[in-house]
């Protein structure tokens, strides 16, 4: 049997959707969820996250944010610095890696990748 026609085909188990309502906002206002909050935040990069919170306070909402980009701080001001007296800037992977090997050790490991993938190939 193809399709038997159910009706909660394609719908996740305790969506609260039911074949004859309007869809998923009538089972959130039921459940009373509807009221959010969209906020923007921006990165020094320029970047904008747009995190959806549920209705808050002002003061419940957080004042910094993580770039959903760069992974860099963000602010709900643009262009605003938000590495604050002693706060260590952001780093990368890459970052941490380079701290911890020297360039020789850096040039070893990936030179045994390299080996390796090579190695594979012609297998």
């Amino acid at each position: 049997m193809v399709n038997a026609g159910h009706a909660f085909k394609g719908t996740r188990v305790g969506s609260g959707y039911s074949a004859g309502s309007s869809g998923h906002l009538d089972a959130e206002r039921r459940r009373g969820v509807v009221d959010r909050t969209v906020v923007s935040y921006w990165c020094l990069e320029g970047h904008e996250t747009r995190p959806t919170f549920a209705k808050l306070n002002e003061t419940e909402i957080p004042e910094v944010w993580e770039c959903g980009r760069c992974g860099s701080p963000a602010g709900r001001s643009p262009g605003v610095d938000l590495n604050i007296d002693g706060d260590e800037p952001f780093k990368s992977h890459l970052q941490y890696v380079k701290e911890r090997r020297t360039e020789a050790e850096a040039a070893r490991v990936l030179e045994n990748a390299l080996a390796q993938l090579r190695r594979q190939r012609s297998v």
